[in-house]
């Protein structure tokens, strides 16, 4: 064997050992954690927490605000994606760049931007207080900071989606006396359709676990504001214990839905290679 194969053999052994071992530090560190979480609380407790007055009042506010944002961020994403995605040039780099400059700074910032705008004192929120309509801490001020944080990263997931679909086939619809409406909703929406819902569930858990902006414009008000992150906030400052157990519980439930969404994506992929 000469000293040419025998380097070539050591550097990729020192390769793979470096990618090996890097890859199981990092998940070590994201893994380690998680699991400490999920066997902390025993399952007397968390079946306790379950029937408390305190988890039910938080997930009532957590799923209607959370529901209601998803819907409108459907309603008002989903053509703003599919506009977006026949943009090209220096117009589509304006359009996206307006979309990160909200995904760009720090949550708490959302919040100051929207207590300016829609605060009592605020810009709109004088001229919507003489029609009496109140924004800030309300549940009305937790959807709009769902929609304000998370609605750009849905319509530039979903402006990817409809890059992907091949403008012949919209084209050829269109040729057959098809609408832009109907090819819309009869063409390019069934070619991504599993794709779209994935990316709704994982609005759906990264609005469930909103917190900065939240308590900053809509405050943590129990029953009316107070969403479950809301209320491990609250928990551990005064039962740490029953933060860790409420913890484990969203945790577990960000887990399904997460796994729904890659469920609905390896579907995907499994129904376009057939």
């Amino acid at each position: 064997m000469n000293n040419a194969t025998t380097e070539k053999r050591f550097d990729t052994w020192l390769f793979t050992g470096f990618w090996v071992g890097s890859s199981l530090l990092l998940g070590g560190l994201l893994l380690l954690p998680i699991l400490v979480l999920l066997l902390h609380p025993q399952p007397a407790e968390l079946l306790s927490l379950l029937l408390s007055r305190q988890l039910l009042d938080a997930l009532r506010v957590t799923l209607l605000t959370s529901t209601t944002s998803l819907l409108l961020i459907f309603l008002l994403g989903l053509p703003t994606a599919y506009a977006v995605s026949r943009f090209a040039g220096r117009y589509r780099f304006i359009i996206d760049f307006c979309l990160e400059l909200p995904m760009a700074f720090p949550s708490l910032i959302a919040g100051i931007a929207l207590l300016l705008a829609f605060g009592r004192r605020g810009l709109f929120g004088q001229l919507l207080l003489t029609w009496d309509i109140r924004i800030p801490f309300t549940p009305l001020a937790v959807i709009l900071v769902h929609i304000f944080v998370l609605a750009p990263f849905f319509v530039r997931r979903a402006a990817v989606l409809f890059d992907q679909i091949d403008p012949q086939l919209e084209e050829a619809a269109q040729l057959l006396g098809a609408s832009p409406f109907f090819t819309f909703c009869h063409v390019s929406l069934p070619l991504c359709h599993r794709a779209l819902l994935a990316e709704a569930i994982m609005i759906f858990a990264q609005s469930i676990g909103m917190f900065g902006a939240v308590i900053l414009f809509a405050g943590n008000l129990p029953g009316k504001t107070r969403t479950l992150t809301l209320a491990i906030y609250d928990a551990f400052e005064s039962n740490p214990e029953q933060a860790f157990g409420l913890a484990t519980l969203l945790l577990i439930g960000s887990s399904l839905l997460l796994l729904t969404g890659r469920l609905l994506l390896r579907s995907r992929r499994i129904v376009g290679n057939l």
